[in-house]
């Protein structure tokens, strides 16, 4: 019995230990790095909260503790209208990551971005404009601040006033096609006006970059014009992917239609370059003015660089006005009285649509103050562009903060704030119009900067202006307008992926004239 014993507790005690130990090894071992990264995380949680540099800066401990929450609400499309609660609730500058704060102060906006050296350099490390580069180029709004103002020399020339007055019949032919396809349209129903100011703001920004018309009110089926349409959802996945450092991975699941459609846009792009520098006779667009102005004072861009910006016109140059003219379109319409007073000035102003030019809607006093309010409320980067503060740190808005910590002025908390201007949330042009006695004396205008401002403000304000009072004028002269869907809140749905979602908006246009 004793031997059998020993046998049996010999071959199946060591049986079972063998077993057993590798098990409890493996258990052993999660538990310890279970208990290592919950330690860290714990550390690091403490230290966010109570020795960080920014820890006396108000918002949510959440928030605080780990970008986690800043990127949830970033892939939902709803950070921008989130930042706004936050500044609703805690004031002037919250706290909205561990390293980062957003600001709605126009000190604020003349510190962060205005002209200086050395600039407080772009985040570009998944926060704003991602990527920072696309086969390893750099885009005018990504590059160095030595490289920026190398091509800005080069190309203001080509958004000066003159060029503005030179490209005039660029801006009134597309003008002129919208209304007369809108007149067509309007007889089958209500007409998504998102995708027409879109589509003419791409004419028109088409043939200001390469003097050849591009087509697209007379082909708005074309596949990757709803590519561009849609890029604003892929916006906060760059983003995330820059962040977290797969970016390469993303590449590679993008749907093959999207990489396909952004490859024959540069190939397209590419192709119109190459016939605008050979062309015998050009006329006076952008490509004119830029190779006019290679000399010895500014150095000669390379065929890639010309690529890249005009890329950079047709994408930006059309969201801005288009977007600015949407916007615009849905306040007026929910402020029937508004809408009124701007079409009296248009058809007193015109007697007949022929009459409408780039210097006769430069004078009218409500449309300007109505796309200036439509700015403030609706501005095209509705969100945030954080830069780093440099050195060792800097005071903004009166408090000190360190060296290495991103900061940013959030667009629609800014312009939407009581702290800036009175009833905030409602759209009065007359705030802009400096009457006597105007209850909005007080109010903060440097604290909307729709363009930006500083070395980086956007080149092509000047021309988006003169675009969208034109555009609007003719619209309010030949239409009477209604929405479509006046009980769905076009606004305040949107998505805010850095810019804004293009949502349909329907209108149903009546011809003054048949």
């Amino acid at each position: 019995m004793d031997r059998l014993y020993q046998g049996l507790r010999g071959e199946r005690f060591q049986s079972f230990t063998t077993d057993l130990l590798p098990v409890t090894s493996l258990d052993a071992l999660k538990l310890v790095g279970a208990g290592i990264i919950g330690y860290f995380i714990l550390v690091r949680v403490i230290y966010n909260i109570y020795f960080h540099p920014l820890r006396d800066y108000p918002g949510p401990k959440l928030w605080a503790i780990s970008r986690v929450p800043w990127h949830y609400t970033n892939l939902k499309g709803r950070i921008t209208w989130r930042i706004r609660e936050l500044h609703d609730q805690y004031g002037p500058v919250v706290r909205i990551a561990p390293d980062e704060l957003s600001y709605t102060s126009s000190a604020a906006w003349k510190k962060i971005y205005g002209q200086r050296k050395p600039e407080f350099p772009k985040a570009l490390d998944g926060r704003g404009i991602a990527p920072p580069s696309i086969g390893g180029r750099k885009s005018l709004m990504t590059e160095t601040q030595e490289q920026h103002l190398r091509l800005r020399r080069a190309i203001n020339p080509a958004f000066s006033d003159k060029a503005l007055r030179e490209q005039e019949h660029y801006l009134q032919s597309h003008s002129s096609n919208l209304i007369r396809i809108l007149k067509g349209k309007s007889r089958q129903g209500p007409v998504d006006m998102t995708t027409w100011y879109n589509l003419v703001a791409f004419d028109i920004v088409s043939d200001l970059a390469f003097g050849e018309p591009a087509g697209f009110l007379d082909n708005s089926d074309q596949p990757w014009i709803q590519v561009i349409l849609q890029r604003a959802k892929a916006i906060v996945w760059f983003q995330l992917a820059v962040w977290y450092g797969f970016f390469p991975l993303l590449n590679l699941l993008t749907p093959k239609y999207v990489t396909e459609s952004r490859k024959n846009h540069i190939a397209l792009t590419e192709a119109k370059l190459e016939r605008r520098i050979n062309a015998e006779n050009p006329g006076k667009d952008f490509m004119s003015f830029i190779l006019e102005n290679e000399n010895e004072a500014v150095e000669k861009l390379s065929k890639v660089e010309l690529v890249m910006l005009a890329s950079n016109f047709i994408v930006a140059g059309s969201g801005t006005s288009a977007g600015g003219m949407s916007g615009l379109t849905y306040l007026l319409l929910r402020n029937p009285n508004k809408l009124e007073k701007l079409k009296k000035e248009i058809r007193d102003r015109f007697a007949s649509s022929d009459e409408i030019s780039m210097q006769g809607t430069a004078q009218c006093k409500y449309l300007n103050a109505c796309l200036d309010e439509g700015m403030r409320m609706y501005p095209p980067t509705p969100g945030s562009l954080p830069r780093f503060v440099p050195g060792d740190g800097e005071m903004i808005d009166g408090k000190w903060v360190k060296g290495g910590m991103a900061v940013a002025v959030n667009q629609l908390s800014a312009g939407t704030s009581e702290l800036n201007f009175k009833k905030a949330r409602e759209f009065h042009p007359e705030r802009w119009l400096d009457l006597p006695d105007s209850e909005f004396v007080n109010d903060d205008r440097a604290a909307t900067q729709p363009f930006s401002m500083g070395q980086r403000v956007c080149i092509g304000r000047a021309m988006a202006y003169a675009e969208m009072r034109l555009t609007m004028a003719k619209i309010m002269w030949h239409f009477d307008l209604e929405l479509a869907e006046p009980e769905l809140d076009w606004w305040n749905k949107q998505g805010t992926y850095l810019v804004w979602e293009k949502v349909p908006l329907m209108i149903q246009l009546h011809p003054r004239f048949k």
